[in-house]
């Protein structure tokens, strides 16, 4: 019988939350450039947009400061991971979003890192 753990580790609790950041800026990060290149449908722009959303406020609540965040999305989205870069116009449409959130993440300088290696 496996026991539960009643006590959570504050260090993997704030990277799991990391690690959501990241996914859920990605996620929002693709659909947006699919959007604005007619590949997909707004209502998947919208989704990854609330979840992004959710995942921000959760790490807000959770005690997550703010340049940390920003740090996050950041990171997501200077990784590059096979795909095709980000248009210009898409990283402004993020970090508008993100700056709506309270997040002021910088997604403009890394148009170089976002090329395939």
């Amino acid at each position: 019988m496996i026991s539960r753990v009643t006590q959570h580790h504050v260090g993997l609790h704030a990277t799991r939350m990391a690690e959501d950041l990241q996914r859920e800026v990605w996620g929002f990060a693709q659909a947006v450039a699919d959007a604005q290149q007619q590949h997909c449908a707004d209502n998947r722009m919208n989704y990854w947009k609330s979840r992004l959303s959710l995942s921000v406020g959760h790490a807000k609540a959770r005690g997550m400061d703010i340049q940390e965040i920003a740090h996050q999305c950041e990171l997501s989205l200077a990784r590059s991971l096979g795909t095709r870069p980000l248009p210009v116009q898409a990283k402004f449409l993020i970090e508008s979003f993100l700056l709506q959130q309270g997040v002021p993440a910088r997604l403009n300088g890394t148009t170089d890192s976002f090329s395939r290696q």
